[in-house]
């Protein structure tokens, strides 16, 4: 088993994720005031919900999968994927925004799935 396999199995997700974001969050308000003095923060429901989401949801629940994951499949297996996140993100806005989907983001879903499938073939003919 690789060292970076055995730091996976051993890593504590839930206790790390609490310090990652119990850390970050007061880091990037302070910094935020130092940087940003001129404008000031609005809360509002939705910048609330927005923040709430983003960071602890969508950080929180990707972090935890990923480590997931990792503990299962070898990391150079699962970094091709890492393609396919504009396409979910072309996806999702078309979903949750009423996005246009064009012919090129077709082509564009095409040949992605077609580099995976091509790094995956090859991957297996080298071993």
């Amino acid at each position: 088993m690789s060292l970076k396999k055995v730091f996976v199995q051993e890593i504590y997700p839930y206790r790390f994720l609490v310090w990652l974001l119990g850390l970050n969050i007061p880091i990037f308000l302070v910094l935020s005031q130092f940087f940003e003095r001129e404008r000031s923060i609005e809360w509002t429901l939705a910048s609330s919900a927005g923040l709430f989401y983003q960071g602890w949801i969508v950080t929180g629940f990707c972090f935890l999968m990923l480590t997931w994951v990792l503990r299962k499949y070898k990391a150079s297996k699962l970094v091709v994927f890492s393609f396919l996140m504009p396409v979910w993100g072309v996806l999702f806005s078309n979903l949750f925004l009423g996005d246009e989907i064009t012919v090129s983001v077709f082509v564009g879903t095409g040949l992605v799935a077609a580099g995976i499938y091509f790094v995956n073939l090859q991957h297996k003919k080298v071993k």
